[in-house]
């Protein structure tokens, strides 16, 4: 008996500026067997991220370690991986999370260099 495979699907969402190029992107994404629908302005609520009530509450209350782990996280590494791409031990890393050791301004560039972002956002300025 043949076995069937589910494919995951992927949202793909692109602001374009102009008709005639919005046109060849879809025709293109359809020719290659993309199912394609453009949302006109309007349709769709944006907003921009940073100006949301929401991200001013998360940036005022967040503390060094937290962004840390969130950085850390969403670069897809375990505290084991940024320890050794910066050149210190795992515990370093967790102290520094749970705001049980502070960011000093060599660790704050080695990590930011590493997860690719401002040295501020370890020392409480976004």
């Amino acid at each position: 008996m043949p076995e069937t495979a589910k494919t995951p699907h992927t949202e793909l969402r692109v602001w374009v500026k102009g008709k005639k190029k919005t046109e060849r992107i879809i025709a293109f994404l359809r020719e290659q067997g993309a199912m394609a629908e453009v949302i006109e302005p309007g349709d769709d609520e944006l907003i921009i991220a940073t100006e949301s009530a929401w991200y001013k509450d998360v940036k005022e209350r967040a503390t060094p370690g937290e962004v840390l782990r969130a950085m850390r996280e969403v670069a897809g590494l375990t505290q084991e991986a940024l320890a050794e791409r910066v050149g210190v031990r795992r515990e370093n890393i967790s102290a520094l999370e749970r705001g049980k050791r502070p960011f000093g301004r060599a660790m704050a560039e080695k990590l930011a260099t590493t997860l690719h972002c401002p040295a501020a956002r370890f020392q409480g300025r976004w």
